[in-house]
């Protein structure tokens, strides 16, 4: 009996109605660490370059911490592998293409660290001319952990969409350093204007997932660098809002996870104690 449990298994996952389980994420950390990092010239033209030529201060704390320890990139890879199991939850809940992971870019998926790295260097302050510049040289990393994750949930039957506060009208720049650093996304969305709030692009997101693919999917999951990355739901699982620091926080672990990000966030405006 205990084989043809085990042959039912294996032919329901075939035909892909089970899900296949993922093993834990690995990530080798140590090249991360021991990494070469080249900086290109400026482009022609470029007027507001991310790039430092000469360095005159000293990078801060956080930017460091973030790139070059040990600590980043395991607990990175930890939130990842919480996130998967809860995923592997999510494929056993529902159908093949029936369930949505939300993810949001920046510092979650992928790297801005070098930038940083490089306006630190030059005593800079954060510029928006800059970050196009940055953006548009499509150098941002995986973060450790990001891409077998997204990998994982395709597998699992699930959608990946990216909702990010990056310039909508370099949507098709953004996706194409998703694709670089190994990201695996169904849809992608930047921000209009000056609508940093991300509400009512989560509330679309299945919409057009569901008339690019069928179905009716359900969002599910939520995983960002800050809080105002994660939805709070009402009892019937719809969104409500985006967290704030004022919320307790209900849900992180579960079926919203956070990757942590040092160097800036919405945290910086609460009161220094």
């Amino acid at each position: 009996m205990r084989y043809l449990v085990v042959a039912f298994g294996l032919l329901a996952v075939a035909l892909g109605i089970g899900p296949a389980l993922s093993a834990p994420i690995t990530y080798d950390c140590q090249a991360r660490l021991t990494r070469t990092v080249i900086v290109p010239p400026v482009a022609s033209g470029d007027a507001h370059p991310w790039q430092c030529p000469v360095p005159k201060e000293k990078i801060q704390t956080a930017t460091h911490w973030q790139r070059d320890s040990l600590e980043y990139c395991r607990i990175a890879v930890s939130a990842y592998d919480g996130a998967l199991a809860a995923a592997e939850r999510m494929a056993r809940r529902f159908r093949r293409g029936g369930w949505v992971v939300i993810l949001d870019a920046d510092e979650t998926v992928i790297d801005n660290s070098l930038f940083e790295r490089e306006r630190q260097a030059c005593g800079s302050l954060f510029e928006d001319a800059m970050w196009r510049s940055w953006v548009t040289a499509e150098l941002a990393g995986d973060v450790p952990g990001a891409a077998a994750f997204t990998n994982a949930v395709h597998r699992l039957g699930g959608y990946v969409a990216i909702v990010t506060n990056r310039a909508a009208d370099q949507d098709a720049i953004t996706q194409d350093n998703l694709k670089k650093a190994g990201i695996w996304f169904d849809y992608e969305v930047g921000m209009s204007g000056d609508h940093s709030d991300k509400t009512e692009r989560w509330r679309a997101v299945k919409d057009i997932l569901a008339k690019k693919f069928g179905g009716k999917p359900r969002t599910v999951m939520w995983i960002g660098d800050q809080v105002t990355d994660l939805a709070v739901l009402d009892k019937t699982g719809r969104i409500e809002r985006a967290m704030n620091q004022m919320d307790a926080g209900a849900g992180i672990g579960d079926h919203l996870f956070l990757i942590p990000n040092p160097m800036y966030g919405n945290w910086q405006r609460n009161p220094e104690r």
